[in-house]
């Protein structure tokens, strides 16, 4: 199934008065749930669905906890999830502190499996 986008036109906030272009905006098009992959595991190996649940349970609660505990957590050449986040500017090195941190956020970055995937995805105007 190929990846679908809408056209939307934005106006330029630094020039308001131009007129607006018209860009790609990517959409969903349907999810895949923790149940559907493990469903499909299941159908191309001898382990039940259940078994297979309970390991993706397990691994991404795992995932979960190593991000929150400040690690990189590298899964193979699928992706890599690291936490980030942004702050507020401070003069001086001293008064930087926690409380300066204004959002955390969650890095993903898709390993060579998932670039692979996207180069060869299929576009098409929804």
């Amino acid at each position: 199934m190929p990846i679908t986008f809408n056209v939307i036109s934005r106006k330029n906030p630094m020039s308001p008065s131009d007129p607006p272009k018209f860009y790609a905006d990517i959409v969903g098009n349907g999810q895949t749930t923790l149940d559907d992959l493990a469903k499909y595991a299941s159908t191309i190996s001898t382990v039940s669905k259940a078994d297979i649940l309970a390991v993706l349970e397990s691994t991404f609660s795992k995932i979960a906890d190593d991000v929150a505990d400040g690690k990189i957590v590298y899964v193979g050449e699928y992706f890599t999830l690291q936490a980030g986040g942004s702050s507020i500017g401070k003069e001086t090195e001293a008064e930087v502190n926690a409380s300066c941190i204004t959002t955390l956020k969650t890095i993903f970055r898709p390993g060579k499996l998932i670039k692979d995937a996207m180069k060869l995805a299929e576009v098409k105007k929804k």
